[in-house]
């Protein structure tokens, strides 16, 4: 093709007809330039399908993980439960009781309960690297950065502090009043016990009952920003389910 069209620009040359010449020259620019943008749209066009293509991926990537957070936050609130649950009978059995029951030590150990969320970032991390205006969606892809910039990192400081808590005045406190009782068979792997003498000192004890007080409310505060968490998941989800049935 181009040998033709060299010899049709040096027959018109030989021949004289410059003027001729140059329109065609021009003509050829702009065939060359048409065919370039052609090339540059076919290009563009075949990016915008990868760019697509790999939305997907990542949306279905986030929307799987966020499916797995989800069990996992539930599991993690329903344990804040049995920890706010166990709170309340302890409290109770040592209005009630004067000796120390099976139920007290058992509860008194899942006093110590701090679950531990680690959700799966798997699909963020895929769009982090492919950059996030790979999704078109304005209002998609900021909840997705608030949900792992903000929501996930401000409830990681939220466990965080109730963890230290617990190394701090939980188990020292507790280890200080009761024995340790290995139970692999059991739930949480084992219970607390305590004498008769030591249980009827710690119904006078208000420095214990301060404790109750206190773990009650590091998990209730911990637990309502595991509820927020939990929600937002669920929102986020459906938000997702609704924009994979457009692509």
């Amino acid at each position: 093709m181009i040998k033709f069209f060299n010899r049709i620009r040096r027959d018109l040359l030989k021949e004289g007809k410059t003027a001729k010449y140059l329109k065609y020259a021009v003509g050829e620019i702009v065939l060359v330039v048409i065919g370039i943008l052609i090339a540059l749209g076919i290009n563009q066009k075949a990016n915008f399908n990868n760019d697509r293509k790999t939305e997907v991926t990542i949306l279905k990537e986030i929307r799987i993980n966020l499916l797995s957070d989800l069990t996992e936050i539930t599991d993690d609130i329903n344990y804040m439960d049995t920890t706010d649950a166990a709170c309340d009978i302890v409290k109770d059995l040592l209005e009630t009781n004067d000796v120390p029951t099976l139920e007290f030590g058992a509860n008194s150990l899942k006093m110590r309960t701090t679950p531990h969320f680690n959700p799966n970032k798997s699909g963020y991390k895929l769009l982090e690297s492919k950059g996030v205006e790979i999704i078109q969606n304005d209002s998609l892809r900021r909840a997705i950065s608030d949900h792992y910039e903000s929501l996930y990192t401000y409830y990681a400081k939220y466990e965080q502090e109730r963890i230290e808590f617990k190394i701090l005045f939980i188990d020292p406190n507790l280890n200080k009043r009761f024995n340790w009782v290995s139970k692999p068979d059991t739930p949480f792997l084992g219970t607390f016990q305590i004498d008769q003498d030591d249980f009827i000192k710690l119904k006078n004890d208000d420095d214990f009952k301060n404790l109750i007080t206190a773990i009650k409310r590091e998990n209730n505060l911990v637990q309502n920003r595991a509820n927020r968490v939990r929600k937002n998941i669920i929102l986020l989800s459906t938000f997702l389910e609704e924009e994979l049935k457009t692509k």
